[in-house]
């Protein structure tokens, strides 16, 4: 298990000290990938509490498209609401002497990671050769993702191991990647290609792209 799973296990469901969070929040300011699964992880979480509520209905169903929704378009609020509602949840008294550190941890996500612009990439670490075939969805960094001030393409896509992950796609021309696929999306789409860095980022070179519907100029 990485040391990022392990921290992300005790910031839900274990009681982690102000060491250990201070450890989780240098991790997602030094590594994107870990800082979009950050975000993804607490919406999956208040989704699935949302589904397994007793009142679990229509209503709740709502619920959990409103968060979606609000996860999308304010992602500094989101995650600190999310924080907010784990304090809650705990033991009040274990929770009070980290609970500051919690909060900070989010806000420098927001701010040092999610909304930090394209042309200051954090490097990450790349496998020798990574051939992906997945079916995602065509998302705009940010329009969809709030992730950066220019608009740039991305899939957003489930391993296999059931988790989130976010890839830059590398611009083909030859391939049907017009920006309106991404900035109006989510898109899907079928696509397959190699995992490359490219100034310092995990980006997708793909060698094809099929899009299930186009949307329309």
């Amino acid at each position: 298990m990485m040391r990022y799973d392990e921290l992300l296990s005790l910031y839900f469901d274990g009681e982690p000290s102000e060491a250990e969070l201070t450890e989780l929040a240098d991790l997602l300011r030094s590594d994107e990938t870990l800082a979009m699964d950050f975000r993804e992880q607490l919406l999956i979480w208040e989704v699935w509490s949302q589904e397994n509520a007793p009142e679990r209905s229509a209503d709740a169903f709502l619920a959990a498209f409103h968060t979606r929704q609000r996860a999308e378009e304010d992602a500094s609020d989101f995650e600190l609401s999310m924080t907010k509602q784990l304090k809650e949840r705990k033991n009040p008294f274990l929770w009070q002497p980290v609970f500051a550190i919690a909060a900070i941890l989010v806000i420098l996500l927001s701010l040092s990671v999610l909304m930090k612009p394209s042309s200051d990439p954090q490097p990450v670490a790349m496998a020798d050769h990574v051939h992906l075939h997945v079916h995602g969805e065509c998302v705009c960094t940010h329009c969809t993702l709030h992730q950066t001030e220019k608009h740039l393409r991305a899939i957003r896509y489930v391993d296999n191991k059931g988790r989130t992950e976010i890839v830059y796609l590398v611009d083909n021309p030859e391939m049907d990647m017009k920006m309106r696929h991404f900035c109006r999306g989510p898109t899907p789409v079928l696509v397959e290609g190699d995992l490359v860095e490219q100034d310092g980022r995990r980006m997708l070179a793909a060698t094809s792209f099929d899009l299930e519907h186009k949307v329309d100029s």
